[in-house]
Order: C-alpha cells, then sequence, then structure tokens
C-alpha cells in the first residue's frame, strides 16, 4: 500500500502535468455524463439509480473484508480534458461570478448552452461559505493548489498525495464501467492524518474543488477486486463520520437509504480525483 502514497516532489508534479495535458489542447468545455449512462444503462436494474457514477457511496459498516458493492471507477478521455493553466495564466483570467459574461465570451461559449451553466455552477460553488468545522478552496492551477494544500494542512509536514488506480492483467484492455467489486482485504485506517479531497469541476480549464474537514474524517486505504477477478483496484476511500451539518438533500443520503443526517457517509474517489494527506 506504500505505493500509494508519493512525496510532492518535481515527479509528482511532472506526473499530474502529463497527466491532465496528454492529447488534447481544446479549450472546450465538454459533457460526458449523458454518454456515461447510456453506456452502462444495461448494467442497471429497475428501481436503481440510472446516472452509475452515484455508485461510489457506501457505510461504514461496509468496510471490511469480503464485503461486495456495486461500484463505478469512471475515467475520462484524456483527448476531452481541458488544458492544466500554469499560475501565470490562470492569474490573467477572472474566477468569479460576476465576471460571468465576459468568461463565456473569452471562451467563446453561448450564454443558453450546458457548458455556461456548468461554468457558473462551478464559480458558484467555489464561492461556497465554507460550513463549520470544513475547510475549502478550489485550484486554478496545479501551483496554486499545492500552496493552499501546504496553507491549508499541511504547514511544514510532508504533503503526500493519493489517487485511484485501476489494475489489470496485461492481456486484457480497462473496461470503465459498473462492476461487482469486493474488499479483498480489511481496509486500512490512515490514522492521525489531516486530508483534502479535490474533484475536477467542469471548466474550460482545470479546475479542482478541495474541502476537508477539521476533524471527524477517517481515510482508508483500500484494495477492491471484481468478481471475475480481472480488475483490481486501490486508492483512498474516505468517511465523513459527522454529516448533522449537510444538505438534506445531498445525493448520498438517497442512494444510501439512510434518514439525512443521522449517519456516517463514506465515498470512494473517482480516478481524476487527488486525495492529499499530511500528518
Amino acid at each position: 500500500m506504500a505505493s500509494l502514497r508519493f512525496s510532492v516532489t518535481f515527479h509528482t508534479f511532472l506526473f499530474f502535468s502529463l497527466w491532465v495535458v496528454e492529447a488534447h489542447t481544446s479549450r472546450k468545455l465538454i459533457s460526458t455524463k449523458e454518454q456515461e449512462v447510456q453506456n452502462n444503462s444495461h448494467l442497471l436494474k429497475d428501481g436503481e439509480f440510472e446516472d452509475p457514477t452515484l455508485y461510489m457511496f457506501f457505510k461504514i459498516n461496509d468496510l471490511k473484508k469480503g464485503t461486495k458493492l456495486p461500484i463505478y471507477f469512471n475515467k475520462n478521455d484524456l483527448r476531452k480534458v481541458p488544458p492544466l493553466l500554469t499560475r501565470q495564466e490562470a492569474d490573467l483570467i477572472p474566477f468569479t461570478k460576476s465576471k460571468l459574461d465576459f468568461l463565456l465570451n473569452h471562451f467563446s461559449i453561448s450564454k443558453d448552452s450546458p457548458q455556461a451553466k456548468a461554468m457558473k455552477e462551478t464559480l458558484v460553488r467555489c464561492n461556497y461559505k465554507a460550513i463549520e468545522g470544513e475547510y475549502k478552496f478550489c485550484g486554478t492551477s496545479l501551483e496554486s493548489m499545492l500552496d493552499l494544500a501546504k496553507k491549508t494542512i499541511a504547514s511544514n509536514a510532508d504533503l503526500k498525495v493519493m489517487t485511484t488506480k485501476v489494475m489489470v492483467p496485461s492481456q486484457h484492455t480497462i473496461n470503465y464501467a459498473l462492476h461487482n467489486y469486493t474488499f479483498a482485504e480489511a481496509p486500512k485506517e490512515l490514522v492521525g492524518i489531516k486530508m483534502l479531497g479535490c474533484h475536477r469541476m467542469p471548466y474550460p480549464y482545470v479546475v479542482y474543488y478541495c474541502h476537508g474537514h477539521k476533524s471527524g474524517t477517517k481515510v482508508f486505504e483500500v484494495n477492491l477486486v471484481t468478481d471475475d477477478g480481472k480488475y483490481r483496484v486501490v486508492g483512498p476511500a474516505v468517511c465523513h463520520m459527522n454529516t448533522s451539518m449537510w444538505n438534506v438533500d445531498h445525493e448520498a443520503f438517497k442512494v444510501l437509504k439512510i434518514e439525512p443526517r443521522s449517519a456516517p457517509v463514506c465515498h470512494f474517489f473517482p480516478l481524476d480525483n487527488i486525495v492529499w494527506v499530511a500528518k
């Protein structure tokens, strides 16, 4: 499991830079949710959720060897991922809802388009006031995300990064779809750490929404395997132990069929998410 954690060095920067900028130069906003639903509709049963990306939540009691869960680990086509800007480039572009009209014109996006709506939602979310006990920020470049992560949770501590990885035998092609996964071993809790989960937001360039809690969050390293043994997933999972301040309409409560704000909520991380951890 030690291989999941990497010191934040030049090589870490290089890895994420190459991951994001490979095989694309377009600044257009791409939404693949409809395509994902269509590609996975044959895997869903009547009465279950049509959006496979909702199959990321689970209950804390599921965290034990042998538990089987339907999970969707999606991966974006790198050719459709927006560009990663340097801090110098990103700082030249306003990042506020009040400048939305200017931004739409700058990126040649129609005001009434789904892309414009997504941009607005990202700007609004990035400017939400943090709830009690939460810290949050949006990183508009890798440099700014790293600096803000250090400022928020690391100080002079050793900051490390975790990501979700799907592994298959060399003769097989990875099929990013909804599968039944089983915990191949007991999840390992990372005790005494601070963490930030960073989720990529829909925007004309790469923007990460990062948030964490000062207390009440448990982080685990997990090892999952599909029924046929072809796919193995290793990566982070997090359990939010106190959901009393969450929106009562949060999708996690519906997916897990629990009373809003009544119980912990756990989730895995999509492949393009980043988890920062520090002692």
